[in-house]
């Protein structure tokens, strides 16, 4: 693979790109954006718009070509977890104006609603947001206009010859290409091997501050490129976070991890946003085709039976005598096996699931925690049982806020209860879907609805906690 990024990470970003931006939400954004109404393309991608009239005035501009759904696609996600989701209470600035700054703000809550918010202010309030990310400088990440600058600005003349390097765990070499020469880092320095940039733009940067002098921060060491003069680019190592020195921001040189999808085979440009995946075609290889067909092979008496969903079911050849039988088994405390055991794998999460079953569960929540209302829909209409639970106990129900912005949300609700799941489910923290909607940025319409579908407003969870709920519903 490449040592720049681990196999693992190459997963869970394959996993962030085909859920995190739905298709139907670039389609709808993109629709709206070319018919200029960039307040629809900002709702069709869940981009809330948290500042008055007079304070976008200035940026009337920028907000003409914003692409909300390639700003999305880009929004800083760490997924070393297995997590798909963004990052945290970080603000992510756009661009300056007027003594101003225009700017997304991520979620409060990582596992939750994924809507995003665009605010205007006069500077970072650092005890609200524990990361800012300067884009002012890096437009191709959100600018429609300047989007197919994503490779120009993060790959170097000799970029395939860089890349190689790199992969192979030569990144000294790979600087040497650029016309550094990079001492051997000391004893306790150590991500030069993983910084996923090319030197060559690295050191285009630095000459461009117009600083005699950058600094690239990595781990207990930083690479200190003394540029001055004009002359061929000189490194050093010096302490972590030297004082005095010009950090270069380092995320908009960095290579899109959409490079690394394509090129090593895990994604094909086109399961990549329009606007980027024609740009990664000469780097593709191919990928791996998608598993086709819902069923699902599982042993079962000493037979291999075939699985299905039909109507909120699971199809297997059984009977409805052998079906109840196994029932009974299992209220009297019985183990069950086979077809049996991955019917209840399905909503008890303590029971292993097959793994192709397994993956048709994940995708559904996936679906649902990225606000894709039609995905999950048309899953259910193929079949599926409603009754899943993500690694945290959270039903559907629970997850109710990450589509409650989406038209057609108060269906699936009605769906969701009308197919058994309790409105007072609870999970590991012993959270209602109340709690959720409540304390996970809901809408006020979703907690009247929930409420008016029977939901405790006295439940409290296993600390205790309960709702302030005067305080939440505005009159």
């Amino acid at each position: 693979m490449s040592a720049l990024i681990p196999r693992a990470a190459l997963g869970a970003w394959a996993r962030v790109r085909r859920y995190a931006v739905p298709r139907a939400m670039i389609e709808e954004a993109t629709a709206a954006r070319l018919a200029g109404d960039w307040r629809a393309a900002c709702a069709a991608a869940g981009v809330l718009i948290g500042a008055d009239a007079a304070a976008l005035e200035p940026y009337a501009d920028d907000l003409r070509h914003l692409a909300p759904d390639l700003l999305r696609w880009h929004l800083p996600r760490y997924p070393a977890s297995g997590e798909t989701t963004l990052e945290p209470r970080a603000l992510v600035v756009l661009a300056r104006r007027a003594g101003s700054l225009l700017a997304v703000a991520t979620p409060r809550v990582a596992l939750s609603t994924q809507r995003v918010t665009l605010v205007v202010a006069g500077s970072v309030d650092e005890d609200r947001y524990h990361r800012t990310f300067d884009w002012t400088a890096a437009r191709h990440l959100w600018d429609a206009r300047e989007a197919d600058r994503l490779l120009t600005r993060t790959l170097g003349p000799d970029a395939a010859a860089t890349l190689a390097l790199q992969d192979a765990g030569r990144p000294r070499e790979a600087w040497a290409l650029a016309g550094v020469d990079v001492p051997e880092p000391p004893a306790r320095a150590w991500g030069l091997g993983t910084l996923d940039a090319d030197p060559a733009v690295l050191v285009a940067a630095a000459r461009a501050l117009g600083t005699p002098s950058a600094l690239i921060p990595l781990s207990f060491s930083d690479l200190r490129l003394h540029v001055h003069n004009g002359g061929p680019a000189r490194a050093e190592w010096v302490n972590a976070q030297s004082q005095g020195l010009y950090a270069l921001p380092l995320p908009p040189f960095l290579r899109p991890v959409d490079l690394h999808l394509v090129r090593l085979g895990l994604l094909s440009p086109a399961d990549l946003h329009p606007l980027i995946g024609p740009l990664l075609e000469p780097y593709a290889t191919p990928a791996k085709a998608p598993r086709a067909g819902a069923a699902v092979r599982v042993r079962c008496g000493g037979e291999w039976h075939e699985l299905g969903w039909e109507h909120g079911r699971m199809r297997m050849p059984h009977t409805d005598a052998e079906r109840r039988r196994e029932e009974a088994l299992r209220a009297l405390g019985g183990e069950v096996h086979g077809c049996f055991a991955a019917e209840q794998g399905w909503t008890v999460r303590s029971v292993r699931l097959p793994r192709h079953l397994d993956e048709q569960r994940r995708d559904l929540l996936l679906r649902m925690l990225h606000g894709d209302l039609a995905g999950v829909t048309a899953r259910l209409d193929a079949g599926l049982h409603p009754g899943v639970r993500d690694p945290h106990g959270r039903s559907l129900l629970h997850l109710l806020p990450c589509v409650d912005w989406r038209p057609g949300w108060p269906e699936l609700l009605r769906r969701l209860l009308d197919a058994g799941l309790p409105i007072d489910d609870r999970d590991h923290t012993g959270r209602t879907p109340l709690h959720a909607a409540v304390r996970d940025d809901g809408s006020a319409e979703l907690i009247r609805a929930l409420l008016a579908a029977g939901a405790d407003p006295a439940a409290e969870d296993n600390h205790g906690d309960g709702f302030d709920l005067p305080a939440t519903l505005p009159a």
